[in-house]
């Protein structure tokens, strides 16, 4: 076993590029790279960048990390324009790769992933969420989404089955629908990043007297608006109905996205622009500050693997909604969970916890708890053991 490998991540994620840097509010080194630099002699990420004026994240890139530009396009037509090109630069992260982690579901990882196939190429393979919520009825309007579905559920599997590894963000529900060709191969754990200094000291005796005191019950939500399956409308009809029945309730909504300027078009003609804030995305201390300011944190997501928004707001000890998606369930009880795009169920659930203080800080002390598994000394003990079987296998 050579301790002189390195390790290339190839993803879909949403980097963004300010001039020469590039950030990630999720994925900064400190909460992503990190991780493996212990174990291998160097780190690249191969990702999609955009270009932005101004961004909250921190930098990608640090000492023995590298990021690797596939590009800018974001889209069908942009990819199709862009084929050859990208083609290009993904076979040259793969034949250049030393152990090859690819990241599902993705159009890059799909596509490295095929090419792995055709020559031989060992790779290892990361489920981050299940295309088959991604591409629901629910979850997405665009005209190809069937095909879209059915190719990436397709490329999942076969990425779980054919990898010499396979990591799933989940402990048990994207194994089910997608699983690896060899359990002793395989892993199942987050990757969110919770400093345990977040989790230290006991609040066991939190109640509703640590909630905002002005006579409003707020909710907050946090996500990014780029697609609709982050579950945005249907929070937003489930606040109107809410109010509708006289509840004094606002929602603050956090994230960016090409989809903000509509879901302001909806809350107005809503009838919620005095009790619905947008606060646009923001860096992560701000982020946790929000969160903590709020009575309920919801997030009626159509499609999760393991949020990492919902981990950290039960780090802060927050009462929590959510769907039912990937993997909330194996976080939260039943009594928290709605199923997806049930505008009804969820103003349900949301004036259940509105109505019950005593409730909400029992599921406040529940959920604190529950996130301490995931900080992040417990989280590295298993990334090593980890990456040991991608340097033995990869």
């Amino acid at each position: 076993m050579n301790p002189k490998r390195s390790i290339t991540l190839l993803m879909d994620g949403n980097f963004l590029r300010l001039d020469q840097r590039v950030v990630s509010p999720h994925m900064a080194h400190r909460k992503f790279a990190a991780r493996f630099i212990q174990d291998f002699a160097h780190v690249r990420i191969a990702a999609r960048s955009f270009p932005v004026q101004n961004a909250h994240g921190d930098l990608v890139t640090w000492e023995r990390t590298e990021f690797i530009d596939l590009g800018g396009h974001r889209g069908v037509k942009s990819l199709a324009m862009h084929l050859p090109r990208l083609l290009w630069r993904i076979w040259r992260v793969v034949r250049k790769s030393d152990v090859l982690l690819l990241r599902f579901p993705g159009n890059l990882s799909l596509i490295a992933m095929l090419m792995c196939r055709l020559t031989g190429k060992a790779f290892s393979t990361e489920v981050v969420a299940d295309p088959a919520d991604y591409f629901s009825e629910s979850a997405s309007r665009h005209p190809l989404r069937k095909m879209a579905r059915a190719v990436h559920c397709w490329a999942t599997r076969s990425a779980a089955k054919h990898g010499r590894t396979a990591r799933y963000v989940t402990t048990e529900a994207l194994q089910a629908s997608y699983p690896p060709r060899e359990p002793s191969h395989s892993f199942g754990f987050s990757d969110v990043y919770l400093p345990d200094r977040i989790l230290i000291g006991d609040h066991s005796h939190a109640s509703s007297s640590d909630e905002p005191s002005d006579h409003v019950f707020s909710i907050v939500n946090v996500a990014m608006m780029h697609n609709e399956s982050k579950g945005h409308s249907h929070l937003l009809y489930a606040v109107a109905a809410l109010r509708g029945r006289g509840m004094n309730i606002c929602l603050t909504l956090v994230g960016d996205g090409v989809l903000r300027p509509d879901l302001e078009k909806l809350s107005a003609r809503l009838g919620l622009g005095d009790c619905v804030r947008f606060t646009g995305a923001l860096d992560g201390e701000s982020v946790l500050r929000t969160v903590k300011a709020h009575s309920l944190f919801a997030l009626p997501s159509l499609q999760e693997g393991m949020p990492r928004a919902l981990l950290e707001a039960m780090s802060l000890g927050a009462a929590v909604v959510a769907s039912r998606v990937g993997g909330v369930a194996e976080v939260l009880e039943p009594v928290s969970l709605v199923p997806p795009a049930d505008s009804a169920a969820l103003g349900e659930r949301i004036s259940h916890f509105a109505l019950n203080a005593q409730f909400r800080a029992d599921q406040k002390r529940r959920n604190r708890k529950t996130a301490r598994r995931f900080r992040f000394s417990e989280l590295q003990k298993r990334y090593r053991h980890y990456c040991e079987a991608l340097k033995a296998h990869g």
